[in-house]
């Protein structure tokens, strides 16, 4: 079996059918299913049960799994090792990013890694976790992702923590709190609070802690648009958890700014695809580590 059968292989297995599959390695789907008829020739086996629904692995194809995994895996590390000894990474690398990340600790290290390997060109893609991290890799081909949460693949998809984000208190000015730098969150519970959409990192962090302290949240604004959050507390249409280096901004434009106490933070991720891995983001992935 050559590397090429092991991902086209495996693509079938990742996606359920070959159309999806193809569609993933920018090959014809009569391409791909020949493709795996050679494959199923030369090792005279059945590797899947076809049906209108997709394709189903026998126990064959099953047994064959993992092989393949190893052997793209062992083909990626030849690669990386050859290409390592140069030290030269060169071309495009895309990385996709949560926008509220993209400023720090993205934007350092794009910096770092550029200092490094300055003929490699950095492209930014806008996660905005509507769709899984598993499913983002398929369908945008990225190779690396950071965003706040989500559920990397069993076998397909790494990942690793990056850090986390200090969040502030941000207030409607002349809001009348303690003169001290922090505020619980049970003394401004009572407020209306302009929040991100359902189902963000922002939201789940905000609701989460409000159910730590047994309190509703009470929403007054609701906007995709992260940017306006801070205008929207300084015009005075409710109180709002935002970054901390956000701070300056709320200050200077008039808004109470106090650290919750106890902390709220927004833990991130660095996700990585497994097997397809080129060098250059594998020397993206070493440099964040290294700064770790």
């Amino acid at each position: 079996m050559e590397v090429r059968q092991a991902r086209h292989f495996l693509a079938i297995v990742d996606h359920g059918t070959t159309g999806r599959a193809a569609a993933t390695l920018h090959v014809t789907q009569p391409a791909l299913s020949q493709s795996i008829v050679a494959l199923e020739r030369e090792l005279r086996a059945q590797l899947f049960v076809r049906s209108t629904r997709g394709m189903t692995l026998t126990s064959a194809g099953e047994t064959l799994v993992q092989p393949a995994r190893s052997l793209i895996e062992s083909s990626v590390r030849a690669i990386a090792a050859i290409e390592g000894s140069m030290d030269v990474p060169r071309g495009e690398l895309t990385l996709a990013v949560t926008p509220a990340l993209a400023s720090t600790p993205v934007s350092p290290w794009v910096a770092r890694f550029r200092a490094r390997y300055p003929h490699v060109m950095v492209r930014l893609l806008a996660y905005y976790g509507d769709e899984s991290v598993e499913t983002f890799f398929d369908r945008h081909g990225v190779e690396l992702l950071v965003t706040f949460d989500g559920a990397p693949g069993a076998d397909r998809v790494r990942c690793v923590e990056g850090g986390a984000q200090e969040m502030v208190v941000a207030l409607p000015p002349g809001m009348p709190v303690g003169e001290g730098p922090t505020v619980r969150l049970d003394q401004i519970a009572h407020l209306p609070f302009a929040v991100a959409p359902p189902n963000t990192s922002m939201r789940r962090l905000l609701l989460a802690a409000f159910e730590q302290i047994g309190a509703p949240l009470h929403v007054s604004v609701e906007s995709p648009f992260m940017d306006a959050l801070p205008s929207l507390v300084a015009a005075g249409a409710g109180a709002a958890i935002l970054p901390a280096e956000t701070a300056g901004t709320l200050r200077a434009a008039g808004s109470v700014v106090k650290h919750p106490d106890p902390p709220i933070n927004r833990h991130y991720y660095l996700y990585y695809s497994e097997h397809h891995l080129s060098y250059a983001a594998q020397a993206f992935v070493r440099t964040v580590l290294s700064g770790l």
